[in-house]
């Protein structure tokens, strides 16, 4: 039997306030902060057993999550 860990792009309030942080900062800092974040969830999946590859698709996910996020947020 093999166990999976919860996928990180699900992870709604880690997506929450990501979105929420980068939001309220200037478009530099918040790129920097998304550098960083990118870099910390890249070795959370991997220490989660995620293999390179699954690890990278991983934090593609999160990232288009925080995305819809962004855009559920912007008013219309």
């Amino acid at each position: 039997m093999s166990v999976h860990a919860f996928p990180i792009s699900r992870e709604l309030p880690a997506i929450r306030i990501v979105a929420n942080a980068i939001a309220r900062l200037p478009s530099d800092e918040a790129a920097t902060l998304w550098r960083e974040t990118a870099t910390h969830l890249l070795s959370v999946a991997t220490e989660r057993g995620q293999d390179a590859n699954g690890a990278r698709a991983e934090v593609r996910r999160f990232f288009d999550a925080v995305q819809a996020a962004l855009l559920c947020s912007v008013p219309a």
